[in-house]
Formats: C-alpha cells, sequence, structure tokens
C-alpha cells in the first residue's frame, strides 16, 4: 500500500480522534494548523479561511505571548494589536479586516504553529466547561460589540509597563476570545466578571505598587534575617 492510501485510510480515524480529544477551540487551532502546511499562504487567504472566527482565534493568538507576568515589548507590542483587534469588533466588524498591503504579506508559520503548540494544552482545560452554543445571543454581532469597549480597556492595560499587571487583563481576553469561538455566551460573561477584577488589581497596582512591593521586601528581609542558617 502507497503512503498516500495510508494516509487517506487513517484521515476519517484521526479527525474522529481530534474530535473526541479536542473541544470547540482546539478542533479550530489544529484546523488552522493544517491550513498552515499550504504554500504560498498569505495573511489574506488565512484570515478568508477563518471567516467569523477569525476576531476570536486572533483574541486568543494575539493574548498568549502577553500572559508572561512582565512588562515590556511584548505587552506593548501585542497589546497594540489586541487594541486594534477589539477597535474593529467595537465597530461591529464580523471578520478581521487587514488593508491590503498586509493580506498579501506570508504568514509568520513558525511563530504561529509555536503559538498554536502552547494554545492547545492550556485551552483544554476550560474547553471542559464550555458548551457550544449555549446563551449564544451573548456571542452574536450586536453583543460582541458591546464586550468590545471592556476588551480594549483590557487590550490597553496590557500596554502599559505596570509590573504583574498583565496576568488579569489576558485571562480575560483569553476567556472571552474561547466564549467568542465555541459561541458560549456564560464564558463571554464570565470573561466579563475577570474584566472587573482586574480593573481593581490594576487600580490596586497604579496607586499602591510601591507601598505593596516595599511590605513584600520588608517581609522577605526579616523572614531571610531569622532564618536559622543565615545567608
Amino acid at each position: 500500500m502507497t503512503r498516500f492510501a495510508k494516509e487517506q485510510l487513517s484521515q476519517p480515524a484521526t479527525r474522529s480522534m481530534v474530535r473526541h480529544r479536542h473541544g470547540p477551540v482546539g478542533r479550530r487551532l489544529l484546523d488552522v494548523a493544517r491550513v498552515l502546511r499550504e504554500r504560498d499562504l498569505t495573511a489574506g487567504s488565512l484570515v478568508d479561511h477563518m471567516g467569523e472566527q477569525g476576531l476570536g482565534l486572533l483574541l486568543l493568538v494575539l493574548t498568549l505571548p502577553t500572559i508572561i507576568p512582565v512588562p515590556g515589548p511584548f505587552g506593548m507590542v501585542f497589546g497594540a494589536l489586541l487594541s486594534l483587534v477589539a477597535l474593529q469588533i467595537m465597530f461591529g466588524a464580523s471578520r478581521l479586516w487587514l488593508p491590503e498591503r498586509l493580506r498579501s504579506r506570508a504568514v509568520p508559520r513558525q511563530f504561529l504553529r509555536a503559538v498554536i503548540r502552547r494554545a492547545l494544552p492550556l485551552v483544554s482545560v476550560p474547553e471542559r466547561a464550555l458548551h457550544e452554543d449555549r446563551l449564544s445571543w451573548l456571542t452574536g454581532r450586536r453583543a460582541r460589540m458591546s464586550f468590545a469597549a471592556p476588551l480594549l480597556v483590557m487590550a490597553v492595560t496590557i500596554v502599559l509597563p505596570i509590573p504583574f499587571g498583565n496576568v488579569l487583563p489576558a485571562i480575560a481576553l483569553l476567556v472571552a476570545a474561547i466564549g467568542f469561538i465555541a459561541h458560549d455566551g456564560l464564558a463571554v460573561l464570565i470573561s466579563m466578571v475577570i474584566v472587573a477584577l482586574a480593573l481593581l488589581w490594576t487600580l490596586a497596582l497604579f496607586f499602591f505598587g510601591a507601598e505593596l512591593f516595599r511590605v513584600a521586601a520588608d517581609a522577605a528581609t526579616t523572614l531571610l534575617a531569622s532564618w536559622p542558617f543565615g545567608f
């Protein structure tokens, strides 16, 4: 039997395994990974393939690099890109819009493959609680436009150079992206709760961050001074 024939015979079984091993978000990420195998793939072709799922998928892909709790270029660059996506959602875009100059650009395959590899185990846990089309009216176009403003605030917060300020906003964006992709309105509502917590956390860091770090440093110094083995 030829290699091609073996691959063709194994495709249904593979698809069945993927369907059982991965939820709605994982399946869509794997679908993007398959498209990345195409030669001469441009950003426009990839966006057209993702269709209406593109906005949610891009939110997910762009948020993952920002979840590292350190300020710097990652937060600024990806936060700015997330802001542009949130603005498109706010103005009612049903799919991602790119200028023609960007549509003709080659897709960064290695970066996207690396993100998808890291995203699959990360989304596998919350996917167990997802239900496709649950409260789906909260994931429609009008609802997304209403939720876009808080998401934009989270994206801008990620841009700000606040130590440990990225984590909660990034989690809020991840949960919202997962909800949009799976059309799970409850997940989107949970993301709005995380948005509120993220705002409180960011304000606390902004106004009391220096004091919090001073208290933590004093506590660490006291602990080390009392350590029996000494330092």
